[in-house]
Formats: structure tokens, C-alpha cells, sequence
């Protein structure tokens, strides 16, 4: 087959047997969920702005259908409630289902109010009638400890790249690293803000202009169908993060926040180059030969982690569906730049010509 190509000149159809090899090799104890997901997906044509670029994620097969409830839905109907626990504790909030609804609640989520902003340090899915569970943050608004409301609520943001990893990997020194992060990035940007809160890097109008103009860029330049799952962000020839959902309803309620982050992260970035759509599928093909730890989630599903060298990945599950991976690339990952053609789909795994889209 490999001989066929090569004589017929058709470089991109190495490329996918380059992307296949080792599937024979696939590591026993890969998780059904991670294996099903990576074998199901492929990227689309890359999109960029400046030096922001976004890769769509397609996927050939849906296992979970449900429309789940968002944590705007939960708000706007006051389905849920988030609040500060008792006597005030920084590291975790208490959150209660007061619906008969799945609530999804992404990680990276930024909690509004109360003594202090915080960020939710991984994604869960909350049980209907779900009371009072204890849920790890981190704060996002060092300078402040008195109360804005009873409960938290939601501007519809989430952290960027950066504080989304620190805080997925929930290290020791997470919160100090988040707190500096936020300094440099408010400092960089010319961010006033007395209480050090990451919320006022949005609210400068200076930003907000800037952040509309990515936003209209992507609306025309991206190429969402009706199986798009997820999105690959990268910045520079450098990938900085990758969420995929369990359905096409769920990437479509959470992708204004990813993309509202990923284009605040932009606008302090100076990282020059761009990513091919062979990068893209190069990165979510090592997703299946990754070591995964199973443990227990929140609330209903549970979690499969794995933390190396080069990537920190987390992803949520729920019976045989993954409901959210996310998965940010260490400082220190090297983009293997391949090269490919970009105006159509490229199957992650499988090993045949995709069609034109």
C-alpha cells in the first residue's frame, strides 16, 4: 500500500499511514473510553488570527447523546447553587443540584461573587438533587475577603490556558502560581486592578474590542459541522490546549468561553510560527499510548488522569462516554512540525483518505 502511495506521489497519503503506525502497538490498558474517542475523531482545517490558531475537532461516532444542562442554564434557571463553605474556605465551595437536570460544569469555570472569585480546578457532572458537595477551586482575586453575594454566579468566562493547567494539575503550589500568573498577565496588559482579580483582564474595553475582533474573525473562518466536538487551540507553531465533548450540544454551549480565553491569551502572547493539521492530529494520536489513572469523579462518571512530561490530561467519564477531555501540553512540549495538505478532514487514527468538507 505504502509503495502504491509513494509511486503515485501522494504525500498525503503517507502522511495518514504515518499517523496510523502502531495501532497494532496500542497499549493493552488504554482506557475503552480514551480509545473509542481518539479512533472516532478527526481535525479540521485550521483557522488563525494573528498568532492564535484553532483546529476543529469532528467525530465519526457520538456514545452520548444527552443534551446536559450547562452552568449558564443552571444559573439562568436557578437550577444550582454555589456558595462559600461554611466559615470560608479558599481551597473548595459547596455546590448543590436543586434541579432534576445533569448539570455540567467545565473545568476552568470561573465562579463569580461571594468572598472572592475562584476558578473550579476540573470538570464534573452533577447529579439531579445533588446536595452540598465539596468541589476543589482555586482563587482568581487575591486582594479581596468580603462578601459580593450569597452565592457564586457566572460571566460566562473561564481561565485561560494557563491557569486552567495549574489548576487541573491541583499541584502544591498551585494557587501561588495562579495568583503570579495573573499578576503578570494584568501587569502585561495594563490591567488596573486593586484586588488582583483575573475577571478585570475581560471588563478593560481595550480587551473586549480586541476579543470581538478574534471572535468575528473565527465566526467566518472556522468550519464547525454538525459533528464538531471540540476545538485544538494553539499559539504559535505551539499547541496550548485541547477540550472535546461527548456531543456536538455540549462543545457548542462551552466554545464561546474557550474561545473568549484563548483569544485573552493572545493578546499577550509574542510566540511566532502556526500549526499545520498534521500537528494537530499528531498530538491527539499520542492520547492513545499515554499511562491513564482511574479515579473517582466528583459527582456522578469518573475520572481518567495522566500527567507526564509532556502533557497533563484529564478526562471525564460517564458510562462508555468521555463527557470532556482536557488536555494542556507541558511548557517545555516541542510541536513536531510534519506538514500536510489543509483543506480537508484528517482522520487521527484511521488509515484511509478522508473527504473533502
Amino acid at each position: 500500500m505504502l509503495k502504491k502511495l509513494l509511486s503515485a506521489g501522494s504525500l498525503f497519503g503517507a502522511l495518514l499511514l504515518l499517523l496510523a503506525a502502531g495501532r497494532g502497538a496500542e497499549p493493552a490498558e488504554v482506557p475503552a473510553p480514551i480509545s473509542t474517542l481518539v479512533k472516532a475523531i478527526e481535525v479540521g482545517r485550521p483557522a488563525s488570527h494573528n498568532n492564535l490558531t484553532i483546529v476543529p475537532v469532528y467525530s465519526r461516532r457520538i456514545v452520548d447523546k444527552t443534551a446536559y444542562a450547562t452552568f449558564e442554564d443552571a444559573v439562568k434557571n436557578k437550577w444550582i447553587e454555589v456558595s462559600e463553605v461554611e466559615g470560608g474556605r479558599v481551597p473548595q465551595v459547596k455546590i448543590s443540584n436543586l434541579s432534576g437536570h445533569r448539570i455540567f460544569l467545565m473545568g476552568g469555570e470561573i465562579l463569580t461573587g461571594c468572598k472572592q472569585d475562584r476558578i473550579l480546578a476540573q470538570s464534573l457532572l452533577l447529579a439531579p438533587g445533588t446536595k452540598n458537595l465539596l468541589a476543589p477551586v482555586f482563587c482568581v482575586e487575591q486582594g479581596r475577603w468580603t462578601e459580593k453575594s450569597a452565592n457564586f454566579t457566572t460571566k460566562s468566562n473561564i481561565g485561560t490556558f494557563k491557569l486552567r493547567a495549574k489548576a487541573q494539575k491541583g499541584d502544591v503550589e498551585a494557587q501561588s502560581e495562579i495568583w503570579a500568573q495573573i499578576h503578570d498577565q494584568n501587569r502585561m496588559m495594563n490591567v488596573p486592578s486593586a484586588t488582583g482579580a483575573y475577571q478585570e483582564a475581560y471588563d478593560k474595553k481595550e480587551n473586549e474590542a480586541a476579543i470581538k475582533t478574534v471572535e468575528k474573525k473565527m465566526a467566518e473562518e472556522l468550519r464547525f459541522l454538525d459533528d464538531t466536538v471540540g476545538v485544538l487551540i494553539a499559539l504559535g507553531d505551539r499547541i496550548v490546549s485541547v477540550d472535546i465533548f461527548a456531543n456536538p450540544h455540549l462543545f457548542k454551549k462551552e466554545w464561546p468561553k474557550i474561545l473568549k480565553s484563548s483569544a485573552l491569551s493572545s493578546l499577550v502572547s509574542n510566540r511566532a510560527g502556526s500549526l499545520t493539521q498534521a500537528d494537530a492530529a499528531a498530538f491527539l494520536k499520542e492520547f492513545i499510548n499515554r499511562d491513564y489513572r482511574r479515579k473517582a469523579a466528583l459527582d456522578l462518571g469518573y475520572n481518567l488522569e495522566t500527567d507526564n512530561s509532556s502533557a497533563s490530561v484529564n478526562a471525564l467519564v460517564l458510562g462508555d462516554a468521555v463527557i470532556h477531555l482536557a488536555g494542556f501540553p507541558s511548557d517545555d512540549e516541542r510541536v513536531k512540525i510534519i506538514g500536510s495538505r489543509q483543506d480537508q478532514r484528517l482522520s487521527v487514527i484511521r488509515n484511509e483518505t478522508p473527504s473533502l468538507r
